[in-house]
């Protein structure tokens, strides 16, 4: 499904994998992959193949066994076949290959359903004990669902109904539509999900099917001995069903994907003298992907419910959603087209190449995010909230009482807000409900080089290079590039124009945002997303000495040093430039009223019209902006190798690697919450204790009637939970958003506040900077050491030690295009080097070992040398071969998700004692696997600061973690605070494979051979166990509920000839 042609392994000749590199002719990144493809020849050759795996030849994953369930099903064929040979003897040849892959899977997957007694409307729970599944530290079920009492419960199982409790949602959703989900929702058979009583998993065998075909040609001509020319073509189809959107429960309908894809290139070589060769290469492809929703498909429109014959999609709390909502239809068509031209000069002891290439790079893509409007069922911004299903109503209900609020809010239908992106087409352009986003994208790039590997004397050579690269601002081929005016200064509003005009309430500096159309083809064609950088210089240097001591040829030095550039990709611009209120707007209906599914209208109304300024009483869209002074960026390379041949024919390295990313790109939001200059820190932790803060009453007390506004805000359901949990970010992010009337913000709005009171830009919910704010190093210390040892056996070792420090910057937070803004808001904006962490990519050790081994048997070994015909086709041709892979675990870290600070939920415990860096290890239990065996979750000790006033501290679900002695060493942030911990103080399962191949060739006749092959991935089925929950506030914190790596049998058979 990427924008990049497929090849097969029958394509390919030779590949060369480059590492650290010392040539300027390679840009693009300091790693580099060199495939030479295959050519005919004067004779025909060619080769039939099949690779085969089906389900009873893999092992079973290790959970299915816990649970008794069967293996997942799999039957997956890859075949086809290539052959090659003369069109003109001598003069034309041709090589062609074919490959299919067929793959049927059945692999187990769970989602969240409700229990038979949650249908009915019926909540259970133990008083004053957090609800927790069969795998919760503190389970109030067994693995089959059958209520367990805990210990520290006050009385035994509750079952209350959660109806005729508020007068406002008395019954069941009256429209149908609850119903029929529910309907389409089967019953639990996974205790091991959800909370167990009232929430369940449902694990089933989800079918996906994937086909794939892959066709090449390739023609190569001799025109004279001095000049050739070869043409390729490539063209392949990929279709799937279940990888988009696939289906939560097998009543629903899953999405599909289909891509096909076109290559063509054109390559002419001309030796122009002895010492002279040029290659003029020209090249062009086309892929498209197109993401089919359920709802497009035959029968699927009927699946979605409707007000007055307009579709929407209803959003549940507790439970997976029968209908996919998380994702839409979309398209992208990525073609590109490249013309280069190299130059290879020899010149006495200097190798001089020169040369250049432009690509013309372009994206058309459509999408239609959120065009069907999401319904998600909740509170609103009722703010009476909800009557008689709390803490104080039901005693003992506490740390549930927001389960059961949703359980009610799902059933009856209740609506919480009501989501639609509307899109701007036509002449003149207005916002239309129902029409997807269309961009067409242009870039242009070129880059140069000159290399220069000067041979010093025959024991040294050095290596010389420069490479430019230019990439081009994008624009929009229909002049429909929306930017801000201003540029990235726009981000900041009112406010002001930059970083230095945070956290300063009341400050106008600034004026309000406004989008306009930039670019080529639009009003403001001398305007781009961001300037021009064309100062992309990349020096490459390198040096090979074959150091004279201890031995002539015997040792040898490498080093070299090097600068790359990369490009940033067009889908990256799509997501800034293309979702610009400007040209779409994000419709968020949240009623100041109760409203249930019976009383909605749909479609929504769009704010505003195309390119209009967005009103200070919105607040509910997320505008975007490049810096103004966007970079290229850039990672450079160095490293530094000594080579050393040892008796007995081993080659031993040690090698010295060092990268180091600058510029990297990394979105964050600049509308972090304040919660220091305006005191709502201050008055968030009085109402915490049981006082009462005046800055509430000014804020609430229109609400509240006699009460305080403490007092308010501590029976209000939705703020009842934040005061509960510090959430004291979340709770200023529901002040400054929350609706009165028909307005956002009013809240400080009518207490007399200004408007950037809270947030740096009260137009929007979020003002996305995206810029060079990233950076990453990595240092590694690797060995290697090859053996070839005599009749035919070879063993390859590595270690590497290695660190990988930075900022994370590929979080998927939009998932609709897999996270390609790399929005990743700091956990502090004061405080930015908070955020240097290990990145995922960063493993401590590395060991692995390799080796393949010929079987000393048959004509030509030492056993059986002499057999006939027949013995020497059965003992002779076999070959074993091993891969052992032993790596560290990825780096982890506890986490919490209080927004103890800000709105970001990426924040982690304090440390008030000893966590050693070893707490985590896989240890398995009856019921599962735990990786934290020897900590203990207890309750946070903030819990006991909290007033029991309006049932507060009953709410709390706070958790804090204590070594095995009882001690505790990690708590939750207090208000106000980032947690102490690393974001990845600690690291994940380690992984340990190994893998093995079996191999015997059979002549037939001297131009055949049968080659049949076993290859066993992971022989000794060594699970993988994935990460565990570190979340200390979860009833599943330390569980691993998911592995890998069970056995892969591959059995095929190949034809040469």
């Amino acid at each position: 499904t990427a924008t990049t042609i497929f090849n097969s392994i029958d394509d390919i000749e030779e590949v060369r994998v480059v590492t650290s590199p010392v040539d300027a002719e390679f840009g693009r990144g300091f790693g580099q992959v060199q495939l030479l493809t295959r050519s005919g020849t004067n004779e025909f050759h060619g080769s039939l193949y099949d690779y085969h795996r089906n389900t009873v030849l893999d092992a079973n994953n290790w959970f299915n066994n816990l649970r008794g369930d069967p293996r997942d099903a799999l039957i997956q064929n890859q075949f086809g076949g290539r052959l090659g040979g003369p069109i003109v003897k001598q003069r034309t040849f041709f090589y062609a290959t074919y490959e299919g892959q067929r793959r049927r899977t059945g692999d187990a997957v769970t989602s969240t359903t409700y229990t038979q007694t949650a249908r009915q409307g019926i909540f259970r729970f133990f008083p004053d004990v957090e609800n927790g599944n069969a795998n919760a530290a503190v389970p109030t079920v067994d693995l089959n669902g059958n209520p367990v009492r805990p210990a520290s419960a006050t009385g035994g199982l509750q079952a209350i109904t959660v109806f005729g409790k508020d007068f406002n949602r008395p019954s069941f959703d009256p429209t149908g539509t609850i119903r029929t989900l529910l309907a389409s929702m089967p019953l639990p058979n996974d205790f091991r999900f959800g909370d167990g009583l009232n929430t369940a998993g449902y694990t089933w065998k989800r079918r996906r099917t994937d086909d794939f075909d892959h066709y090449a040609l390739k023609i190569d001509h001799v025109l004279n001995e001095r000049h050739r020319i070869n043409f390729s073509f490539i063209h392949e189809n990929y279709n799937s069903l279940n990888s988009f959107l696939p289906q939560p429960f097998p009543n629903s309908q899953g999405g599909t994907i289909t891509s096909p894809g076109t290559f063509f290139s054109f390559v002419a070589t001309s030796t122009l003298s002895p010492t002279t060769l040029n290659e003029f290469h020209a090249g062009t492809q086309r892929v498209s992907v197109r993401f089919h929703a359920p709802w497009e498909l035959a029968g699927g429109q009927a699946s979605l419910p409707n007000i007055n014959g307009y579709p929407y999609i209803p959003v549940l709390g507790l439970a997976a959603n029968p209908i996919p909502y998380d994702n839409d239809p979309q398209r992208r068509i990525a073609p590109l087209y490249v013309f280069g031209d190299s130059l290879h000069w020899i010149k006495g002891k200097h190798e001089i190449k020169f040369g250049g290439e432009s690509r013309f790079v372009s994206s058309n893509a459509f999408s239609s995010f959120d065009v069907i409007p999401r319904v998600q069922l909740g509170i609103g911004n009722d703010f009476l909230g909800i009557i008689g299903l709390d803490s104080t109503s039901i005693p003992g209900l506490g740390p549930n009482e927001a389960s059961a609020q949703t359980l009610l809010t799902d059933l009856s239908g209740s609506v919480d807000n009501i989501f639609q992106t509307f899109n701007a087409a036509g002449r003149p352009l207005a916002f239309q409900p129902g029409v997807s986003q269309q961009r067409t994208w242009r870039q242009r790039e070129f880059s140069l080089f000159l290399q220069d590997d000067f041979k010093l004397e025959p024991s040294l050579t050095l290596n010389l290079g420069l490479r430019y690269e230019f990439y081009g601002v994008p624009w929009e081929a229909q002049g429909r590039a929306a930017g801000l005016v201003g540029g990235s200064g726009g981000l900041f509003g009112i406010s002001g124009t930059s970083f230095a005009d945070l956290y300063q309430p009341g400050l106008d500096k600034g004026s309000l945002t406004q989008v306009q159309l930039v670019g080529k083809g639009s009003p403001n064609p001398n305007v781009a997303l961001y300037a021009a950088n064309p100062a992309n210089f990349a020096p490459v240097v390198g040096l090979s000495w074959s150091i004279p001591y201890f031995g002539k040829d015997k040792t040898v030095l490498r080093a070299g040093y090097s600068v790359s550039y990369e490009r940033n990709a067009l889908i990256l611009t799509n997501d800034i430039s293309g979702d610009e209120p400007g040209l779409s707007t994000d419709t968020l209906f949240t009623s100041n009223n109760f409203l249930n599914l019976r009383n909605i209208r749909l479609p929504l109304t769009p704010i505003g019209a195309p390119l209009e300024t967005v009103p200070l009483t919105d607040r509910s869209q997320t505008v975007w902006s490049f810096d103004n002074h966007l970079r290229t960026p850039y990672t450079q390379n160095w490293n530094l190798t000594v080579q050393r041949d040892l008796p007995g024919g081993v080659t031993f390295d040690v090698r010295y690697v060092g990268t180091k990313g600058t510029k990297l790109i990394r979105t964050v939001n600049v509308n972090e919450v304040n919660i220091f200059e305006n005191g709502i820190l201050n008055a968030f932790k009085t109402t915490q204790t049981g006082g009462t803060a005046p800055l509430l009453d000014r804020l609430f007390g229109q609400f509240s009637g006699r009460a305080s506004g403490s007092a308010f805000v501590r029976s209000f359901s939705t703020t009842r939970g934040y005061l509960a949990n510090n959430d004291v970010g979340d709770f200023a992010d529901f002040i400054n958003a929350a609706t009165v009337g028909d307005e956002r913000g009013a809240l400080p709005r009518l207490a007399g506040f200004p408007e950037n009171w809270i947030v740096v830009n009260p137009q929007f919910a979020a003002s996305e900077f995206t810029g060079n704010l990233a950076n990453s190093t990595y240092h590694a210390l690797q060995l290697n050491a090859n053996k070839r040892f005599g009749k035919g056996w070879t063993l390859l070792s590595n270690y590497t030690w290695s660190r990988a420090l930075g900022e994370e910057v590929g979080e998927a937070q939009k998932a609709q295009l897999g996270g390609q803004v790399f929005l990743r808001s700091y956990r502090d904006g004061r405080d930015r080097h908070l955020d240097k962490q290990l990145l995922d990519l960063h493993r401590t050790h590395v060991f692995r070992n390799s080796g393949i081994y010929e079987l000393p048997f048959g004509p030509g070994h030492k056993f059986l040398s002499g057999s006939g015909p027949f013995v020497a086709r059965l003992v002779g041709g076999w070959q074993i071969g091993g891969i052992f892979n032993l790596f560290s675990g990825e780096p982890i870290g506890l986490a919490t998700q209080v927004t103890s600070f800000n709105q970001t939920i990426r924040n982690t415990p304090t440390l008030v004692g000893v966590l050693p860096k070893s707490a985590g290890q896989v240890r398995r239990v009856s019921d599962g696997v735990v990786y934290f065996a020897d900590l203990k979750q207890v309750s946070d000790p903030a819990v006991t600061g909290l007033t029991s006033m309006q049932a507060l501290s009953a709410a709390s679900t706070l958790k804090a973690i204590a070594d095995a002695s009882g001690k505790i060493i990690a708590v939750n942030p207090a208000p106000g605070t980032v947690g102490s911990l690393s974001q990845t103080y600690l690291e994940g399962p380690d992984s340990f494979r190994f893998d093995a191949n079996l191999i015997k060739r059979i002549p037939i006749r001297e131009s055949k051979e049968l080659l049949i092959r076993g290859d066993f991935i992971n022989l000794l089925n060594s699970p993988q166990f994935d990460d565990p929950n570190t979340n200390i506030n979860s009833p599943s914190f330390g569980r691993i509920t998911t592995a890998g790596g069970e056995r892969i049998i591959v059995l095929s058979m190949r034809l040469n000839f």
